[in-house]
């Protein structure tokens, strides 16, 4: 389940923070790159503050990303408007203050991706994390995590992010461009996953694709899959399968 509690009950090791957000809405807001700077910096004091966080690690976006190498039309229903020039402008210069000061680059990924991999590791070395964001995606990392936006903290159990895995695989995103079950949106998802096993989740999903596209439901799941799965290690930056994830018995 996702348990919110009061962040003053708890420190941590480690921040990991998705400074993406954080980035285009200071670009939009400020008037110069230096009050830009500024202000990117105070945020990342404010979200080490506000977690008792001992050491803090960003990531931007970085060049490319292999989810294009899946399906070349991801993310092609974003707004194509143009952004105002200025903005623009300072938002590239925002990034490239970012790389210069020690930010992490998401090369061939995305930087909700390397939160993921940070978090996968600091669990196997057995260091306290949280994870920083204002991305639902991201929600299915099992952890700590802190909606900067909305000072929250909160836990995601692993239950809890399977569950929201298997919900989007059923409803896709559309913000994204990724292709779920036609018809079937959040409430329809959580009635087929209502009561069942978190074991037996990827069968209900697996089960409901066949229903939809008996010819090609494993190759449709599968892009679904490749799309929103937040990676837990560099070496998975690529196209793979849900058996390779999670074996055919389902593993969590």
């Amino acid at each position: 389940m996702l348990t919110f509690t009061d962040k003053e009950e708890y420190d941590f090791d480690k921040c990991f923070i998705d400074a993406d957000s954080m980035l285009y809405r200071i670009a939009y807001t400020v008037s110069s790159d230096a009050q830009a700077q500024s202000t990117f910096d105070l945020a990342l004091k404010a979200v080490m503050r506000d977690t008792n966080s001992v050491k803090g690690y960003v990531a931007v976006k970085g060049k490319g990303n292999f989810r294009y190498d899946i399906v070349d039309d991801y993310k092609a229903t974003r707004s194509k408007q143009d952004m105002d020039p200025k903005v623009k402008e300072r938002l590239d210069s925002l990034y490239q203050y970012c790389w210069d000061t020690g930010c992490v680059a998401s090369d061939g990924c995305e930087a909700d991706d390397v939160v993921s991999i940070w978090a996968t590791e600091a669990e196997a070395e057995g260091s306290s994390f949280v994870i920083a964001h204002v991305d639902k995606d991201i929600d299915m990392v099992p952890g700590w995590h802190y909606n900067f936006n909305k000072n929250k903290l909160y836990l995601t159990d692993k239950d809890a992010g399977h569950y929201l895995l298997c919900k989007q695989l059923l409803t896709g995103d559309a913000s994204d461009n990724i292709q779920g079950l036609k018809g079937v949106g959040p409430k329809t998802a959580e009635k087929i996953l209502k009561g069942v096993e978190p074991d037996k989740m990827l069968d209900a999903v697996r089960s409901t694709w066949r229903e939809k596209h008996p010819r090609d439901w494993k190759e449709k799941l599968e892009v679904c899959f490749n799309l929103i799965y937040m990676r837990r290690s560099f070496d998975d930056l690529r196209h793979m399968t849900i058996e390779e994830v999670y074996g055919e018995g389902n593993l969590r």
